[in-house]
């Protein structure tokens, strides 16, 4: 555009040569007005295309802070209901330790009962209820496998 403009006015100022300045003058004024006239143009669509593209941007921030809000909400309620069953949960305990603590004041502990064969007769044994664990037991609770049952993989050296 500026090019075509400065092409114009020296061709009409090298033929019309002193006429011609006052063509050339007129011919530049017209040619800044639409340059201008253009350049206003051209800011205000890409004005336009901005405020969309950032109103786009604004909304999808606007939709992730509303669904992280629900979901801070309902793991809020989720904790509190998981506090709330912890807490009945602990009454329980305390309640059946109070009446384990209860129990064992009242009756002599279990594996010191003395038991008699006959009512009559003085003689008894003392018996012991808890039988200590044997070696296969305690190797079986130690070798653990993430296996599933009837597998036949072999195990893992580590």
């Amino acid at each position: 555009m500026v090019f075509f403009t400065a092409m114009l006015v020296i061709i009409i100022i090298y033929y019309l040569q002193m006429d011609g300045l006052i063509y050339a003058t007129i011919v530049a004024l017209v040619a800044e007005l639409v340059n201008i006239f253009m350049t206003h143009a051209l800011t205000k669509s890409v004005e336009k295309k901005m405020r969309l593209h950032i109103r786009r941007l604004v909304n999808g921030y606007s939709k992730r802070l509303k669904t992280n809000r629900k979901t801070i909400q309902q793991l809020e309620s989720i904790q509190e209901e998981s506090v709330k069953k912890l807490y009945n949960a602990n009454l329980k305990i305390k309640e059946y330790e109070a009446k384990l603590e209860l129990l064992e004041k009242t009756s002599p502990p279990l594996a010191h009962k003395i038991i008699s064969p006959e009512p009559g007769k003085a003689s008894s044994k003392i018996l012991d209820q808890a039988v200590p664990p044997t070696k296969q037991t305690l190797e079986s609770h130690q070798n653990f496998s993430d296996l599933p049952s009837g597998s036949n993989r072999k195990k893992l050296p580590f």
